[in-house]
């Protein structure tokens, strides 16, 4: 239906738009059509009777569900159009040396702060990042004796992204590697973070300050 849409109106947005709005008008016709089945009406074409009334709701309302989806997917990226990863992430996250020890990473960094991911620096080079997650895995028996470095996800196995790239990309990347945040590089130097609080909080204000 959208690729209809778009050769109509040669426009990919305004396609996905119209397409979901009809996609959500036919939705509630077959929710509303297999309730009445439901209580014994019969509809032309369709019939009448229990199980199909409640099967076609139910049809219906998976297609409401995927058209509200892409219908708010679509108000996301418009809201991020032309947003830069520099104008939200995190100029001075939280770091720590790859030798800090598991049990200095919780006492001193994790018990201070709401943070879930914590970049490992060296000088102003990212050597990885550690998350909760990560510590959760290991004993706490271990971690005195354990270093960040050992348990830490090193910057070649991270997906990161640059200060002047497109948020809506970035955003792409949290959902595909399902992370929660992507280290931001530039000429090979850390220089923030950009986590998916941030974007949420960003969108937040930016349509607050819309509605005022």
């Amino acid at each position: 239906m959208r690729s209809i849409l778009w050769a109509i109106t040669g426009n990919l947005r305004r396609a996905t738009r119209w397409a979901s709005g009809l996609g959500q008008l036919i939705a509630w016709l077959l929710i509303i059509i297999g309730i009445s089945m439901a209580f014994g009406l019969r509809v032309p074409f369709f019939g009448t009777g229990l199980v199909g009334g409640i099967w076609l709701a139910f049809i219906g309302w998976f297609l409401n569900t995927a058209a509200m989806q892409s219908y708010q997917r679509l108000l996301i990226q418009d809201m991020l159009e032309g947003v830069s990863v520099a104008r939200i992430m995190r100029t001075d996250p939280t770091t720590v040396a790859p030798d800090v020890t598991v049990d200095e990473l919780v006492y001193q960094r994790v018990m201070r702060s709401d943070d879930y991911a914590f970049p490992v620096v060296e000088g102003d080079r990212l050597a990885g990042i550690v998350t909760l997650r990560d510590v959760r895995d290991l004993g706490r028996n271990q971690w005195a004796a354990t270093s960040v470095a050992k348990i830490m996800t090193p910057t070649q196995d991270l997906a990161i992204v640059t200060p002047d790239e497109d948020v809506n990309e970035a955003l792409n990347l949290l959902v595909q590697y399902d992370v929660r945040q992507l280290p931001v590089i530039e000429d090979g130097r850390f220089v923030g973070l950009l986590r998916r609080v941030d974007i949420i909080r960003w969108m937040q204000l930016h349509s607050d300050m819309e509605l005022e």
